[in-house]
């Protein structure tokens, strides 16, 4: 921005010219100007972003123009450190097109009030100079807060422009996944009705079932993201009890020994439905990637610090049905880092280790 630098610094050369002719020291005209370079740097730091808009900039400004104006004051003439007041005009725009705070607030008061009072001290031109710098303070400031005024609207309609792009997403989304899984259903009703096999019959069962669960799921997620205030994402968890059942689906269609421990939990519907989420992912895998997989450990204990999910099978050494898309522990490690938790998938000789620890928060928490 050449334009900022070139407002901040380039009034300060023609008012120490000012100076000279009116002071009777060079060495007040060269520290008003120090003084004024400093706080336009300070200035230009803040308006760009390299700085933070501290307190420090403001009662630093107030003190340097009342020293130097009673300085001034104290010599044979009356002076008035122009160049210092210019950066002090700069800086109260800057400083508010930066507020964040009732402190950063109220932090202007003083330089204001220095920039309007410290002119005072001329005899005869102090109270005009002193409405002029109120004038061009009160416009730096209207100017910072319309500034701010913009960049905040700018930061509204950049976010609500992500959650219209991600609504659309989620739209194409459910038109892609809904269709393919709504044929898989329907093939798996027609498949279950046709064959005589009773275990075959029961896995496409639960084929369907599945199939029609992700379907609401998905449904209801495109419905939130819209913006629907009647449509409410579906309790994704199920207690100690729905896991249990997982893992007892996982049993049935598993040739490997399955052996598990499951506390009863009482656990806030975020966490539930984590735990359920990591122990879906963790058993999917075993089948991916385990092909001579013969002994699946399932371990979901909770304690006073939190719950830890352990799943640990010792079939990594053959490849199992296929290989996955690579997002599915990095999804659910996203997901348990935002509960502050943790995921950590290892490989231990031909076992695979997958353990999650959550901490523990109050059930009503998440009830609301």
């Amino acid at each position: 921005m050449p334009w900022l630098s070139l407002l901040i610094f380039g009034p300060l050369l023609p008012a120490a010219l000012l100076e000279l002719v009116s002071s009777p020291s060079p060495w007040l005209v060269l520290g008003s100007l120090s003084a004024a370079t400093v706080l336009g740097v300070a200035a230009w730091r803040v308006a760009r972003g390299l700085a933070k808009p501290t307190p420090a900039y403001a009662w630093g400004g107030a003190a340097a123009t009342v020293l130097l104006a009673a300085v001034g004051a104290a010599g044979d003439e009356a002076w008035f450190p122009l160049a210092l007041g210019w950066s002090v005009v700069a800086l109260a725009g800057v400083l508010t097109s930066r507020l964040r705070t009732t402190g950063d607030l109220v932090a202007l008061v003083p330089l204001v009030a220095a920039g309007v009072l410290a002119p005072l001290v001329l005899p005869e031109s102090g109270a005009l100079l002193a409405l002029a710098m109120a004038t061009a303070l009160a416009t730096s400031i209207g100017i910072g807060m319309q500034v701010r005024s913009g960049r905040e609207q700018a930061v509204t309609a950049r976010r609500q422009a992500v959650a219209e792009e991600r609504a659309d997403m989620a739209r194409e989304l459910h038109d892609l996944v809904a269709h393919e899984v709504t044929g898989i259903v329907v093939l798996a009703q027609a498949a279950a009705a046709a064959t005589p096999d009773v275990t075959t019959a029961d896995v496409l069962r639960r084929i369907e079932r599945s199939g029609q669960d992700a379907l609401a799921q998905i449904r209801a997620m495109v419905q939130t993201l819209r913006g629907d205030d009647e449509a409410q994402l579906q309790p994704t968890g199920g207690g100690s009890d729905a896991m249990r059942a997982l893992v007892a689906e996982f049993a049935a269609s598993s040739e490997a020994r399955v052996d598990v421990r499951i506390d009863d939990l009482d656990v806030d519907p975020a966490t539930d439905a984590a735990l359920q989420r990591v122990l879906a992912e963790g058993l999917t895998n075993v089948r991916r990637h385990a092909g001579a997989v013969t002994t699946v450990e399932v371990r979901v204990a909770g304690g006073e610090d939190g719950v830890r999910l352990r799943i640990i099978n010792d079939g990594s050494a053959i490849p199992g049905i296929g290989a996955g898309s690579g997002f599915g522990l990095v999804g659910a490690r996203e997901r348990l880092e935002r509960l502050g938790g943790r995921l950590d998938a290892r490989r231990d000789g031909d076992r695979w280790i997958l353990e999650a620890d959550l901490p523990l928060a109050d059930p009503k928490d998440g009830a609301s």
